[in-house]
């Protein structure tokens, strides 16, 4: 538009140009004539008229020129401005032509290709920029462009960084009306797919919520009382499908309350902006539940709602009246055990003690009446042998809470009580007290030290002594030697002590660490495993040591041994009775102990799972009842050979006492593999057992814990299995129920 507007200028002055001569022509011509005749004054006269004319075309042409000047300053301004609302433009526009390159590119362009001139998309191909994945898409809708339609698309940018673009094309066309190129506008859109994206996911997250929470949700038109909308959790809890339920009035699940009591009291939710309360609700079958309903309007889409979200809390309740039974049990429990009993709160407050209490203590009646705290610790601290460290474990105990503690404290009288104390915590973690347990073990202690003084005499008597020289040969040996050995003197002096050797020692580096031991302590003490004469390999407890003359050399090894394979065979046998149910030979409570702590040790080095499974035979009562207690211990001893056999090598099966078993998995991939196992172990124990004339049948309830964490020690992953199986006791039994830390 500016070309064209030079040229009109051009052509005004051309024709000003042209008319002034013509009139300078005419005025020259009457001049150099003096006389003037009727035709010349009529060529004089039309040549002024002429001028007059030229002057008011003149006039008229400098006008137009002047507009002209107007119009051709407006297109350049206007030039301007559009070079700059395009160089300025945050969004691309860019020219392709025919062939699909780029032609021209405004500066924002540029910055989407991470070029910086403009020179340097010369030959670059529009496809070039856009994905592999949307190439063929959008090279198909340039072809639309081309055929002269416009053309608008999305397209994820080629590169590392997955940016999303908006594109739209218009044809560009000649004076004969063919597309010669494509006028494009290029906008990043990846920041507002990214927020499309994020309301989506959080209108699924709060979808989600809505259908997998745990309590029940309702949303109640507070006009019309019918239910807008509820959540799965409501309709599985009251036993009606979802088009049921929306068909339902709130009077309709109430099991209590009329509509009048119900208009009130959303009219009371409105005007206090929300309440929390408990009400009783029917299910469709007719069940009456105990709920607990928090309530609040809320407007949605400007529409007002009642949003009711409850809990069904009937177990709750019921689990409220089975803790005051068991404080009724645990009560009298108290009352009747041996030991002597002090429970205190978590502010060390005490809240009760038993008879035994009372009488180990030696109370007097009148502090029992007054039940004062400061005089009862008085008169207890009164008669301790060392009543400062006394009260300063007592303290440090009250300052570490989740603290176990056992010691035995001797008294000013020479009795010596036992002391267990234990935090009283709940299923929650929460620290509500300490126990204390008090037992005298007065006689027990002095029977402990008579054995302990009867061991030593057994230990020291009829040893076998050996002198060597420094060079360890035999130089002599005593009758007891010969006795536990079968050698005679004869036959041993002047020969290394290698002569006994069995063999047996397994740690190739023993005799090494024995002899280093004899160079930098001079002394060593240990076990060994020397052969008889006879052939017999026997242990023996033997004490060694270096004897050195004045300059520090040694001169004799001296040692001292007993035969101790009777107490090798007696140490399994004790080990038997200490580690192994006497009924069914199999891990008792102690060896469990011991092997859970390997076993909570190996899980956390290897990674892999473990599990804790406290099994409770169902129906073992009746039998008992029924057939006797030895056809019960013959029950017992089959149930542990089952579960012996479907349990794998690495696993351990332990008795607690009763009916009561724990099953240790190691090693576990997870809990499918658990559940695969418990499955099989509740088949075999249904099977029917024939004892004696009679077929009994018996099941399981199985309560399984794992570990998950290294603060979880074995204690606490007994209590919860144990908890676990309580669970299904309480719930059909002859099953089992992983433990559940919000629920148990």
């Amino acid at each position: 538009m500016t070309n064209q507007a030079g040229m009109n200028e051009q052509v005004l002055h051309a024709e000003i140009a042209r008319l002034n001569k013509v009139v300078q022509a005419l005025i020259n011509r009457a001049e150099s004539s003096a006389n003037i005749d009727t035709s010349d004054f009529n060529l004089f006269q039309s040549t002024i008229t002429l001028e007059d004319l030229v002057r008011r075309r003149t006039d008229e042409l400098e006008a137009a020129l002047r507009d002209n000047e107007k119009i051709t300053r407006a297109l350049r301004e206007s030039e301007n401005h559009n070079r700059l609302l395009v160089e300025n433009s945050p969004m691309c526009i860019h020219e392709i032509d025919m062939d699909g390159r780029i032609v021209s590119m405004n500066t924002a362009g540029l910055c989407m290709l991470g070029l910086k001139e403009e020179c340097q998309i010369q030959g670059y191909l529009y496809l070039d920029s856009v994905s592999a994945a949307d190439r063929e898409r959008v090279a198909a809708l340039l072809t639309q462009a081309y055929a002269g339609e416009s053309s608008h698309f999305e397209f994820k940018a080629d590169g590392p960084l997955g940016k999303i673009y908006q594109s739209c094309f218009v044809p560009i066309k000649n004076k004969n009306g063919g597309v010669e190129k494509l006028m494009g506008i290029t906008e990043d859109i990846t920041n507002r797919k990214s927020l499309e994206r994020q309301l989506v996911e959080r209108e699924e997250l709060f979808r989600a919520i809505f259908e997998q929470a745990p309590s029940a949700i309702e949303l109640i038109d507070p006009k019309t009382l019918r239910f807008v909308e509820a959540n799965p959790a409501a309709c599985r809890t009251l036993g009606y499908t979802h088009e049921e339920y929306l068909r339902l009035q709130l009077v309709d699940t109430q099991a209590d309350l009329n509509e009048e009591a119900l208009v009130a009291a959303v009219r009371q939710v409105d005007e206090s902006g929300g309440m929390s309360f408990e009400n009783r609700h029917c299910c469709k079958n007719g069940d009456i539940l105990d709920v607990e309903i928090n309530s609040r309007m809320l407007d949605l889409s400007g529409k007002r709602l009642l949003v009711g979200v409850w809990r069904d809390i009937t177990e709750h309740k019921r689990a409220q009246q089975e803790i005051k039974l068991k404080n009724t049990i645990l009560q009298t429990q108290q009352e009747v055990s041996p030991d002597a009993i002090l429970v205190v709160d978590e502010n060390a407050h005490i809240i009760s003690y038993n008879q035994q209490f009372i009488d180990l203590w030696q109370l007097s009646p009148q502090l029992i009446s007054e039940r004062l705290d400061a005089p009862i610790l008085q008169t207890v601290v009164e008669q301790v042998a060392e009543p400062e460290a006394f009260l300063a474990r007592v303290q440090y105990l009250y300052e570490h809470r989740d603290d176990k503690s056992h010691e035995e404290i001797p008294l000013k009288d020479g009795r010596i009580f036992d002391r267990y104390s234990a935090p009283a915590t709940g299923a929650d973690g929460r620290y509500y007290g300490r126990v204390w347990y008090f037992r005298d073990i007065t006689e027990r202690k002095r029977a402990e030290e008579d054995l302990r003084i009867i061991a030593g005499v057994f230990d020291n008597s009829q040893e076998g002594i050996v002198i060597t020289d420094a060079n360890n040969v035999f130089l002599s040996v005593n009758p007891a030697f010969t006795k536990i050995t079968g050698y005679t003197r004869e036959e041993v002096i002047g020969k290394d002590p290698k002569m006994l050797s069995s063999g047996r020692q397994q740690d190739k580096t023993y005799y090494a660490k024995m002899w280093q031991a004899l160079k930098q302590k001079r002394a060593w003490r240990g076990e060994i495993w020397n052969r008889r004469k006879s052939g017999e390999v026997f242990a023996e407890l033997l004490s060694i040591a270096a004897i050195c003359d004045d300059d520090g050399r040694v001169r004799r090894y001296v040692g001292v041994f007993s035969d101790i394979s009777y107490l090798k065979a007696h140490e399994a046998e004790l080990s038997q009775v200490a580690y192994y149910d006497a009924l069914t030979g199999i891990p008792n409570r102690r060896l469990l102990a011991d092997r859970m702590d390997q076993a909570i040790a190996r899980a956390q080095r290897s990674g892999r799972m473990l599990f804790v499974c406290y099994l409770d035979l169902d129906g073992f009562k009746q039998v008992n009842d029924r057939c006797g207690h030895e056809a019960g211990d013959q029950l017992l001893v089959e149930v542990s050979h089952r579960l012996q056999e479907a349990l794998r090598a690495g696993d351990t099966l332990a008795r607690l006492g009763g009916d009561e078993f724990v099953v240790l998995f190691n090693d576990l991939a997870g809990e499918r593999e658990c559940c695969q196992i418990l499955d099989r172990i509740l088949e075999i124990i249904a099977l029917p057992i024939v004892i004696g004339s009679h077929e009994v049948a018996v099941s399981a309830s199985i309560g399984v814990s794992f570990h998950t964490s290294a603060n979880e020690d074995g204690d606490t992953l007994l209590r919860q299995a144990d908890q676990a199986m309580y669970v299904v006791k309480q719930t059909g039994k002859s099953r089992y129920h992983l433990y559940d830390a919000k629920h148990d």
